[in-house]
């Protein structure tokens, strides 16, 4: 037989009033819930023209300045408040004009950039290498390293920003330093530095002691790897052909508190639905298709996407994916929490 707590009894109601003149509670209270977390969808028609908008009102300024970035940020209905796309990551769209530079500056955020659109000349400096962007490359700035960008081309450059910001806030471990010695830190590697010391074949002296170290996946290399696996015909029942950017070192997932996706759903594909912990948001690189998100079998909220759009999958909602084109593949990049979810024993997943 169960006993309920009488709210209303005089003496619960001054043990209640005691214990909260103490900053206690009663585990048998009930406590404010975090708000659920909504799939969402951004069309890039909407995204890009307020980049494109905020590129002729907002200036970018100094390292000290509130424009030293210039990005727009995706933030999920539910969490208007915190400006925030899911409770561990930020996904934000930035933009750097011809003969512009985002100042140098590092952070415990770790941070990756993934290129929509650029000619190539424009680059991310990553404690002093110079990594070159094109269209599908990623960048990856971990930890504490420092980090500018500069833009010397004739053309902008468009990328996705994502940071791990909201759970090193929720972990009060939210550092922050500026450049002290100019705007840019010295180049002293080259472009493809990483990828050669870092790569299948390196030198046998690279010790790196587990670090999380500064790396570039080329487009090139990963449209290669999606072809051909997608060639063989290997893959998942649930997300089609779906590769994980590895870390170099480890073979892990792509840093220690975000794990970086590309799937490719062949013509006409639909895959069958499962449900996770681990919340994701999506970037169309090409292609089109729905993502229905919700209830199970088929049912739920349908996101219809595009070339470039964003959208955004809750953790334990069930979802599947569906290529709406008859001839042509999408392409869909993904970042996600799961690696959070991995490491601390609560990562599960359920599958029709």
């Amino acid at each position: 037989m169960s006993h309920q707590v009488d709210a209303t009894d005089p003496r619960v109601e001054a043990l209640h009033r005691r214990m909260a003149e103490h900053s206690l509670g009663g585990h048998w209270q009930t406590r404010a819930r975090a708000p659920k977390l909504e799939a969402h969808m951004w069309p890039w028609s909407a995204i890009y023209s307020c980049l494109m908008e905020s590129g002729e009102v907002i200036q970018l300024g100094g390292i000290d300045d509130a424009a030293k970035r210039r990005t727009v940020q995706l933030v999920n209905p539910a969490l208007t408040e915190q400006k925030s796309t899911s409770r561990t990551l930020q996904m934000s769209i930035q933009l750097v004009k011809s003969g512009e530079r985002a100042e140098c500056h590092r952070h415990t955020a770790a941070a990756l950039r993934f290129v929509v659109e650029g000619d190539g000349t424009a680059y991310t400096n990553v404690e002093g290498e110079q990594m070159l962007m094109e269209p599908g490359d990623l960048v990856l700035t971990p930890n504490w390293t420092w980090h500018d960008h500069y833009n010397p081309g004739k053309n902008s450059i468009v990328w996705l920003d994502v940071l791990d910001v909201h759970l090193t806030t929720y972990l009060d471990a939210t550092f922050h330093e500026n450049y002290g010695e100019g705007p840019a830190q010295p180049i002293v590697k080259p472009d493809g530095y990483c990828r050669q010391r870092l790569g299948v074949v390196r030198p046998r002296t690279t010790t790196v002691a587990g670090q999380t170290l500064p790396y570039s996946y080329k487009w090139t290399d990963t449209l290669a790897a999606l072809k051909e696996i997608a060639a063989a015909d290997r893959r998942d029942p649930h997300d089609g052909v779906l590769l994980e950017y590895a870390n170099p070192i480890t073979g892990g997932p792509t840093m220690p508190t975000i794990g970086c996706w590309i799937q490719w759903l062949a013509p006409g594909e639909t895959t069958k639905g499962h449900r996770h912990t681990s919340s994701t948001i999506y970037h169309v690189v090409e292609g089109q298709g729905v993502t229905t998100v919700g209830g199970s079998k088929g049912v739920g909220e349908g996101l219809t996407w595009g070339p470039r759009d964003c959208f955004f999958v809750p953790g334990w909602k069930w979802h599947h994916f569906r290529n709406t084109s008859k001839k042509e593949p999408a392409i869909i990049f993904s970042v996600t929490d799961r690696p959070v979810l991995e490491s601390l024993g609560l990562y599960r997943e359920e599958a029709e």
